[in-house]
This record gives C-alpha cells, sequence and structure tokens, in this order.
C-alpha cells in the first residue's frame, strides 16, 4: 500500500501522484490519498479527482492505515523535518537531502522536500508513503506516457470551455501561463518572472511562428490585463483549474512561468513540434539548479 499525504495546488498534486503511480506501477501496489491536509488548507483546492487517475486510487482515508501506523508516519515526517530545518542551507545549494532520502526510502519513506531529484533504494516495506513534491519527470520517467495520460482531465467538456478549446485546436495556439498572484509576487524566492520575461518569450515565439494566436492563463487575471503585450492577446478566465488545464495542455507551444501548473500544462501536450520556452531559474537563489526542468525546453535568461 502506497500512502500519499496530497497538498498544495492542483500542479503540486500531481507531481505526487505522477510519483506514486510510478512506485505503484514498480511495485505493484495500490495507491491511496491522503487528503486530509485539505480541511485546514484553504488557499488551494483538492482537484484530482477530476483526472483521470483519480479512478487508480482510493480516497477513504478511515481505511488508510491504523492509528499506530499514522503515528509512526507523522513522527518520522516531524523528524524529517526537523533534519530538513537543520541542514537547510545546505540542501537549498548541494543535495544533502540525499541522505535522508536514501536512507528512509529503504523502509518505505519516500520524503523530499528538496529541489533535487534523488534515485530511490528499493524497499520490501508492506506500506510506503509518499511525502513532499517530487518536482521532477525523472521521478516518473520510466512510465512517462502512461503516466501523462493518466494526469488528463477526465469530467466533460462544458459549452462554455468547448467554444475556446474549439478555437485552440484550429489555431496554432500559444498558452502563456502567467504566475501573478499574491502568494507569488510576495515570495523573495519565487517572484522570478517580470513583465519583460513574457514579452521577449512571446517575441521569440512568434518569430518562429508568425501566425500565433496568445491564450494567456494567470491565476491574477486582473493583473495579467495590465501587461502591455505586443500583440493581441486572447485571456482566459472564470474557468475551474481542471478546466483551465485542458484547455492549456491543448495548445501547440507554450511560455511557462515557474509554475508547477503551467509546468504541466506544457508538459501534458501532445504536439509533436511543441515549443516550451521557460526562465533560466527556477527561483530567485541562483545557486539553487533544481531538477524540474526537463529536456527539449528553451531557456530566457532572467
Amino acid at each position: 500500500m502506497i500512502v500519499v499525504r496530497v497538498m498544495g495546488g492542483l500542479g503540486n498534486q500531481m507531481f505526487q501522484v505522477a510519483y506514486a503511480r510510478s512506485l505503484a506501477l514498480e511495485y505493484g501496489e495500490d495507491v491511496y490519498l491522503d487528503i486530509s491536509a485539505y480541511d485546514k488548507y484553504k488557499i488551494r483546492n483538492f482537484s484530482l479527482s477530476n483526472l483521470q487517475v483519480s479512478d487508480l486510487v482510493q480516497y477513504d482515508e478511515k481505511i488508510l492505515f491504523s492509528s499506530p501506523q499514522r503515528l509512526f508516519l507523522r513522527s518520522t515526517q516531524k523528524m524529517y523535518h526537523i533534519y530538513q530545518k537543520i541542514t537547510k542551507t545546505l540542501t537549498e545549494i548541494d543535495r544533502y537531502g540525499q541522505f535522508p532520502f536514501r536512507l528512509l526510502t529503504k523502509y518505505g519513506l519516500y520524503y523530499n522536500f528538496d529541489r533535487y531529484y534523488y534515485a530511490s533504494r528499493p524497499s520490501k516495506a508492506r506500506l510506503k508513503c509518499v511525502y513532499g513534491y517530487f518536482q521532477s519527470e525523472k521521478y516518473f520517467k520510466k512510465y512517462k506516457q502512461q503516466i501523462s495520460e493518466e494526469l488528463k482531465v477526465k469530467n466533460s467538456v462544458s459549452p462554455r470551455e468547448r467554444d475556446i478549446l474549439d478555437a485552440i485546436i484550429q489555431e496554432n495556439a500559444i498558452a502563456v501561463s502567467l504566475r501573478l498572484g499574491d502568494d507569488y509576487r510576495n515570495s523573495t524566492s519565487l517572484n522570478v518572472c517580470d513583465e519583460d520575461y513574457f514579452i521577449n518569450a512571446m517575441d521569440k515565439i512568434y518569430k518562429v511562428h508568425p501566425d500565433a494566436v496568445f491564450y494567456v492563463f494567470s491565476d491574477d487575471i486582473d493583473r495579467a490585463k495590465k501587461f502591455n503585450f505586443n500583440y493581441p492577446v486572447r485571456f482566459v478566465e472564470g474557468f475551474k483549474d481542471y478546466e483551465s488545464l485542458r484547455l492549456m495542455y491543448s495548445c501547440k507551444h507554450f511560455v511557462i512561468s515557474n509554475s508547477s501548473f503551467s509546468w504541466w500544462g506544457a508538459y501534458l501536450a501532445e504536439h509533436p513540434d511543441k515549443m516550451v520556452i521557460a526562465p533560466d531559474r527556477w527561483y530567485n537563489d541562483t545557486r539553487v539548479k533544481p531538477d524540474i526542468y526537463w529536456d527539449g525546453l528553451t531557456l530566457i535568461k532572467i
């Protein structure tokens, strides 16, 4: 049994379940989602239930594990965070998180909040737990094709979404994803992409695709409308997160921000010659070189 302690917005949820499904396929085990964090976490909603993968996992927290097992997992997670806090500066720059990850995975504990990929050790543990962000294709690349399909939206397309989706399919649609919410703008670590980045990225795509039609997605569409774009754009607004995800991955080319949601929107797109532009750093600390980038991205210097 593989338990995932799910947290964060849809993009983070997708990374977590992608790794859990990879482990499930490797070990032939079932995946159970612990979504108790959303009882108190009101900034983002649990949204994996809208994806195909929801048919392959179970949610009933009462059957996840007994009280002693729960106590064991919560205790080890607290101990992990103590280690993480002590070595925070080191783990952000170097890969000091590899030591606890390699040690714990032997016992079925897949804990990692670092920005790097760490290979796990084989485990015979009957109870396994995935806890962290795991923001790298490397965590599920062995089963990339299958897991990518599982992370597609399963809900039917609404009439309003259908109008935009049909246009996106017919045009040379470019998804431009702007992360502009207060949680991002107020973060000294995450606030990487400014207006110039998006303007330059759109210019770069337009030179290659002069028939481009730009669709702008944002977690703060009002702020996005204040940007001085060089080209006509169509703002995508008023949709649920999973609807925006489907519209995004239906586009052909992409300008993404340092956002897990826009990462998945571009990653799941099936256009064979897709062009994906991303910032050359994911965090403001230039010493950090995360493993979130995949081969084939076009990086623009920030």
